[in-house]
């Protein structure tokens, strides 16, 4: 993938560990609201059929609350995902641009608590909350 695949204004995400790297590469932007993940839906990322497998959008949104809980603060927490739920609207295709755009609802003591859309080629296709506990 070359840098022109990749939207104006998305910064290279450093990789969380292996299965990212085997994923990635993955990227990010700070918005009025929160925080998008981005990623270039590629061949690995597909299902039997030719659309992108589900468990790579739910891992994009995973990624995308990690990501946003981690920077709810200053400095940066260390927190883990205790509780996920991703509903799927509609469907991408290798080639696309998908995004997971967060909002972070509260970021609280123990916990952060958060929403994000999924989008593919700017289509709504997804939609996901979060709760992550904070660790430390």
């Amino acid at each position: 993938m070359s840098e022109r695949d990749v939207p104006e204004g998305f910064e290279l995400m450093p990789p969380f560990g292996p299965f990212h790297e085997l994923v990635g590469p993955i990227y990010w932007r700070r918005t009025e609201a929160g925080f998008t993940i981005g990623l270039r839906a590629v061949e690995k990322h597909r299902n039997k059929g030719d659309m992108v497998h589900g468990g790579m959008l739910a891992m994009l949104a995973d990624t995308a609350f990690t990501w946003a809980s981690r920077h709810s603060r200053e400095p940066p927490i260390a927190a883990v995902t205790t509780q996920l739920s991703v509903t799927m609207m509609g469907k991408a295709a290798i080639g696309d641009w998908l995004e997971a755009r967060v909002e972070v609802l509260r970021s609280g003591r123990r916990v952060v608590f958060s929403n994000l859309y999924l989008w593919a080629n700017g289509e709504r296709i997804g939609q996901a909350t979060a709760q992550f506990q904070v660790l430390g």
